[in-house]
């Protein structure tokens, strides 16, 4: 669905990453995005957990997760992972359950992609090339709204993509920190479909 794989956001809000999310070879892929935090030996226990509630891992890519902390007043930097998956609601929103209580995580974002116009669509997902994580979070702390209403984005490590997860309102306040992060909004790649933050 992306041409090139959020953020992670503990409280809401969160790739572009080396490879786009594949298909599983023997049936119909719901291609989805699950965004966790990551503390080694975290990725292949984290695919098994996955599989074993019904969500097909096809990849996934390393991030330095930015989120913004209302407690500490600031935004903080924190290694990510993001998963490609193949995975219905029911799939996507149980794996993520999982993972969050085996990890014991604060919170486990999830993006499934939809049509734009999907009655259930409630999201976007940003992708924007070449941005460093540095300066996103300086632009982060520097934005009273992006702080309330993103709370936070990705870089991916491999190729310093920024990612966002924002809600259909917010894509304002995206475009702003975009740019305040030095990044470029033309050359960003956005896809429709719905959000989830499991607590």
């Amino acid at each position: 669905m992306r041409s090139v794989p959020v953020w992670l956001m503990v409280c809401l809000g969160v790739i572009f990453s080396a490879g786009a999310p594949a298909r599983a070879d023997s049936e119909p892929c719901q291609s989805a995005e699950l965004f966790a935090a990551d503390t080694p030996p975290f990725e292949l226990p984290a695919d098994e957990t996955i599989a074993h509630n019904g969500a097909s891992v096809t990849g996934s890519t390393p991030l330095d997760g930015v989120f913004w902390s209302p407690q500490l007043q600031r935004a903080t930097v924190e290694r990510s992972r993001e998963f490609h998956l193949c995975a219905d609601d029911g799939a996507l929103h149980t794996a993520a359950e999982a993972l969050r209580r085996q990890f014991g995580q604060q919170a486990v974002l999830t993006f499934a992609y939809l049509p734009q116009n999907a009655p259930a669509a409630n999201a976007v997902i940003i992708d924007v090339p070449l941005v460093d994580a540095a300066r996103f979070r300086d632009a982060l702390a520097a934005d009273p709204a992006a702080r309330s209403r993103l709370r936070g984005g990705s870089v991916t490590i491999p190729d310093h993509t920024l990612v966002l997860v924002a809600g259909n309102d917010d894509r304002e306040v995206a475009r702003r920190v975009v740019g305040e992060a030095g990044g470029d909004w033309d050359a960003a790649y956005i896809a429709y479909g719905r959000s989830e933050l499991v607590e």
